[in-house]
């Protein structure tokens, strides 16, 4: 059973100050994930994948290639019988 925790939103901001806000939503079958509520920027995801696009975006931020990334609400997730489930 995996256990992950990533974040519901986030907000990235370019060097030239453009900024893209990135929502997620919880489904037991993965995550769904928009960005600036265009629905042709929307996809699904899973949660390990959204864990490791926040450590690279944040590691960005420290080499200096992105101005700044901010992350909203953290949330625990697990894999239960194939289905995700938020813990609680």
């Amino acid at each position: 059973m995996a256990k992950v925790t990533y974040h519901k939103s986030h907000t990235l901001i370019t060097l030239d100050g453009k900024e893209f806000n990135f929502a997620t939503q919880l489904y037991q079958i993965g995550v769904y994930g928009i960005v600036n509520n265009d629905p042709s920027l929307q996809s699904s995801f899973q949660p390990q994948q959204i864990k490791k696009m926040e450590r690279d975006l944040m590691k960005d931020k420290k080499e200096g290639k992105i101005k700044d990334f901010i992350l909203g609400i953290p949330i625990t997730v697990t894999d239960d019988s194939g289905f995700w489930v938020k813990i609680y």
